[in-house]
């Protein structure tokens, strides 16, 4: 399976870092330079939807997770030009465990049909895991929800990156939110039992750069962020959000139960 490290030119610790992982794993991999937050055009800038994105949240997307956006888009791409079938798309911060390998292998010789198969796990106190079918020994694919984000690792199939990137010509949501927002954007996600990668910034965030979320005081903030109209307009948009996915969910599991 084609593997793509999503690596900025100037993080040189972390290309050495994952470099030493895959090595010591026995795979091969390629390198995606990742788009720079810090120098992106107005062209660029422009591809956020920031009349929809007002509506769920004050905060425009940084720069750095506009870059973050644009370099998994263009990993995808780089899995449909290649021809492949299907790629595992890694960022630079991830910590791979050793069944790593065995994992993309088991992966590629199932043959079922799926969209995104998330390689981490967030492990958030109300997360949910559904098994739908047995992967390896031990460890198995299934449902993730509600609270399932990052993108740290996943593989992804070519009719996956094709749907996505023909539904997200521009962007509203990070590129984490997006990726699983089953409900909205009818993918076929899957997540393991046992996660292979875990997310390891080594104490500094290239995102976090930009983003303040720890200094919200410091964030830009929309004009007129703090009105009643748009704090009525972000409360209405969350609900009905939640309220989708929860509807979701049960038809999202029985039919991830089905599929052979």
């Amino acid at each position: 399976m084609k593997i793509i490290l999503i690596n900025l030119a100037r993080a040189s610790d972390r290309r050495e870092k994952m470099s030493a992982q895959f090595k010591s794993l026995g795979v091969d991999f390629e390198i995606l330079e990742a788009t720079d937050g810090r120098l992106l055009t107005a062209e660029q800038r422009n591809l956020v939807d920031n009349g929809a994105r007002r509506k769920i949240t004050p905060y425009p997307l940084t720069d750095n997770e506009i870059g973050c956006w644009i370099s998994h888009r263009r990993s995808m791409q780089r899995l449909l030009d290649s021809g492949e079938t299907m790629a595992a798309i890694i960022e630079d911060d991830a910590a791979l465990s050793p069944e790593f390998a065995d994992v993309l292998v088991a992966i590629e010789a199932q043959g079922a049909r799926f969209d995104v198969i998330d390689l981490h796990r967030n492990f958030k106190r109300d997360e949910i895991f559904i098994p739908c079918r047995d992967l390896l020994p031990g460890n198995k694919i299934g449902r993730v929800g509600y609270t399932h984000m990052r993108a740290t690792a996943y593989v992804i199939s070519r009719h996956g990156a094709q749907e996505f990137l023909r539904q997200t010509p521009r962007f509203t949501h990070a590129i984490d939110k997006e990726l699983h927002r089953y409900w909205a954007n009818k993918l076929d996600i899957y997540g393991l039992l046992k996660p292979v990668a875990v997310q390891d910034d080594g104490g500094h965030s290239y995102i976090e750069e930009t983003r303040g979320q720890d200094r919200p005081k410091e964030r830009e903030r929309y004009p007129d962020a703090d009105g009643l109209y748009w704090r009525l307009m972000r409360k209405g948009t969350r609900l009905m959000d939640s309220i989708r996915k929860r509807l979701a969910f049960p038809a999202y599991v029985r039919k991830g139960q089905t599929v052979k």
